[in-house]
């Protein structure tokens, strides 16, 4: 099985990593729930980095959403197809047929 690396506390700010926090009681908790007994080291370990991906899930969710868009590039006249050209300019069809 590919073992998963754990994100580093460093990426987030000071509001994630309290997130972060909260989000680990909240598995303990679960965890607890369950099984009846506290998590061991290595269970532990496994819900701090369930945590971490959590909050990095909806910290990159929430980038994504304020990713502003790229303007759409116009095309050049001459590259139109006859269905996107909307006004034709006879002067400038002229000038550039003389060459």
């Amino acid at each position: 099985m590919k073992e998963k690396k754990m994100i580093s506390i460093d990426q987030f700010t000071a509001d994630e990593r309290l997130a972060v926090d909260e989000t680990v009681k909240e598995l303990v908790q679960k965890h607890l729930a369950r099984t009846g007994k506290a998590p061991d080291s290595k269970k532990e370990k496994e819900l701090i980095a369930e945590a971490r991906e959590t909050v990095m899930a909806a910290k990159l969710a929430k980038e994504k959403a304020k990713a502003v868009k790229k303007p759409v590039r116009k095309k050049k006249p001459s590259a139109l197809t006859a269905s996107e050209v909307s006004d034709f300019n006879w002067s400038a069809s002229v000038v550039r047929g003389k060459r």
